[in-house]
Parts: C-alpha cells; sequence; structure tokens
C-alpha cells in the first residue's frame, strides 16, 4: 500500500487522488479536509489534480471503476464541470498526437501550444506590433488634424453680423393688445413611495479549529439585494489589512475581501458584507489573513451554515 503522506508530512499524489474521487476511509477524510482548508500548498495540488483527472477521464484514461466514482464523486461542481469539457475541447481540436503513439497530458499540449519560438507565434506577434504601430500613427494623425482646426478656429477673425434695417409696415388704428386666458398647469405627481432598503441579516462567528464543531446556522433573506453580514472576533486586535475568503465545503471560492481593518467595541472583531444571492444551502468555511510586513499571515478559520 502507498503511504498517503512522505517525510515532512505531505499527502502524496496518489492520495490526493484518492481524494477526488471520494476513495479515502472515513478516517483520512476529517484530516485531509482539515489540512485543505488550512494549508494553501495543498489546496494548489488539489486544483492541479483536479486538471490532470479531468484530462485522463477526457481522453479515456481511467477504468471502469475510476470512471463511475469521477462521474459520482468528483462532477458535484459547476467549475469541475467546466475543466472536464475544456479538456474535452483540446483533445478534439488540439489534439498532438498521432495514432498509435502515446497521449500527451493536458499541461504537456498546453506547453506546446504556447511555445513561442514557433513561427506561427512569431508571425502572429509581428502582425500584432504592426497593427499597434498602426494604429498609434493613426491616432498621431487624427490629434494634429484636430490641433489644426482649433488653432485656426480660434486665431481667425470673426466676421460681425450685418445689421437689418426695420421694415415699415400699415398697422391697426386699435393696438390693444389681445386678451389671452391663461390656466395654471398642473404640477407633476411625484411618487412619495421611499425606495425599498435590503434587509440586512448579521452573523456573529468566533474561530474553530474544525467544520466537526458546532456550526451557527442561518436564514438567508429573499431580497435580491439582501446581504449578509459576518462579524469574525479576533483573539487580539492586531494592526494590518485583513482578508476575508468564503469557501464552500468542497474549496471552492464564493467570495473575498481584502483591505480590512478591525475594530475594538469592547471586543476586537472584523465586519463585512456577503450578497445573499452568493449564499446557497450547506456549510462554509471562512479564511481569515493578516498582511503582516508583506507576508500573509492565517489568523483563523470560522465556519457557519446556510438553511
Amino acid at each position: 500500500m502507498v503511504e498517503d503522506r512522505n517525510n515532512v508530512g505531505e499527502y502524496s499524489d496518489d492520495a490526493i487522488r484518492r481524494f477526488l474521487l471520494g476513495r479515502l476511509s472515513a478516517s483520512e477524510q476529517p484530516a485531509f479536509e482539515q489540512r485543505l482548508f488550512s494549508e494553501d500548498s495543498l489546496d494548489a495540488r488539489v486544483r492541479l489534480a483536479e486538471l490532470d483527472l479531468a484530462d485522463d477521464y477526457a481522453y479515456g484514461r481511467l477504468n471502469d471503476t475510476e470512471r463511475e466514482l469521477f462521474e459520482e464523486k468528483f462532477l458535484v461542481s459547476a467549475d469541475r464541470r467546466r475543466k472536464v469539457e475544456v479538456s474535452r475541447t483540446l483533445h478534439k481540436r488540439f489534439a498532438l498526437a498521432s495514432p498509435g503513439e502515446p497521449k500527451t497530458s493536458l499541461i504537456e499540449r498546453l506547453r506546446f501550444l504556447l511555445n513561442f519560438n514557433r513561427p506561427a507565434w512569431r508571425y502572429a506577434f509581428g502582425v500584432v506590433i504592426f497593427i499597434v504601430l498602426l494604429g498609434t500613427v493613426w491616432v498621431a494623425v487624427k490629434k494634429e488634424s484636430r490641433l489644426k482646426e482649433e488653432i485656426t478656429r480660434r486665431f481667425s477673425p470673426r466676421r460681425s453680423p450685418t445689421p437689418t434695417l426695420p421694415l415699415e409696415s400699415n398697422h391697426p388704428a386699435n393696438i390693444s393688445a389681445p386678451e389671452h386666458q391663461i390656466s395654471p398647469s398642473p404640477m407633476p405627481v411625484h411618487d412619495q413611495s421611499a425606495p425599498t432598503q435590503p434587509a440586512v441579516v448579521i452573523v456573529a462567528l468566533t474561530t474553530a479549529v474544525s467544520p466537526e464543531s458546532d456550526m451557527p446556522s442561518v436564514d438567508l433573506p429573499k431580497g435580491s439585494q439582501d446581504i449578509v453580514r459576518l462579524q469574525l472576533a479576533l483573539k487580539v486586535n492586531e494592526p494590518g489589512s485583513y482578508r476575508a475568503e468564503v469557501l464552500t465545503a468542497d474549496a471552492q471560492s464564493v467570495f473575498s475581501t481584502e483591505s480590512i481593518k478591525a475594530w475594538d467595541s469592547g471586543q476586537a472583531q472584523i465586519d463585512f458584507d456577503v450578497p445573499a444571492p452568493l449564499l446557497k444551502t450547506g456549510s462554509y468555511q471562512i479564511r481569515l489573513s493578516r498582511d503582516n510586513a508583506g507576508a500573509k499571515e492565517n489568523v483563523g478559520n470560522y465556519y457557519f451554515r446556510v438553511r
């Protein structure tokens, strides 16, 4: 049996692949998910493994058991289904291996397509540079023409208008003006109804070690402009700029915001708003980090559930 971790405690590629296919045991799954929530390096490796697994599925490299697990356990989000569609499109339109030769991986095909030493790329860059130069010359000519017109308009002498002579005409003896009846125009009707204010649902959260701890539940408002205000309690109010990212249970990013400042009203906390239409029924995690002199420092994890 292949070991799941190496000497430095990192998970092997086989363990990540088994996680994506839902083949980890009941004791391995919680530990892996906790590491996935807290380690950015493991999250990046999982995303790369998703691309490779989608590529293997599109090329038919999976056996029957793996294909059934892939369709049942892997294709659970729109982002993963899009990755499979990209692999299928690349397989159909940009296949590099001829019949009888081993098929290259997605990363190798992209590396070949983006090889800037190929003549096609050189010709394409030459055409782009020529178009940019032509556009620059055209803009300069247009600006010069407009400048000449503006100078001519400002310094050309203006002609004085020709005075018109009054014309004599016969007027009637009665010069009294006719009487006109002036009726007041009706005042426009104004809409007195005040604009509808968006609803705000406030959720107070504290740091938690794992998603198995008690998670507060929230009922979402139904309006398209409504928001959910998340209040994250801090252990210490440390100076700096904070960043918060809201993730689903399968580590899919839903919303993120940066440059948040902590404030103290008896207890240090971070407040930020999330549009309610972005949240669906399920469990969520919030990763809070702080910019410490240019370095990203993890502050804590928060969990909540949407009913």
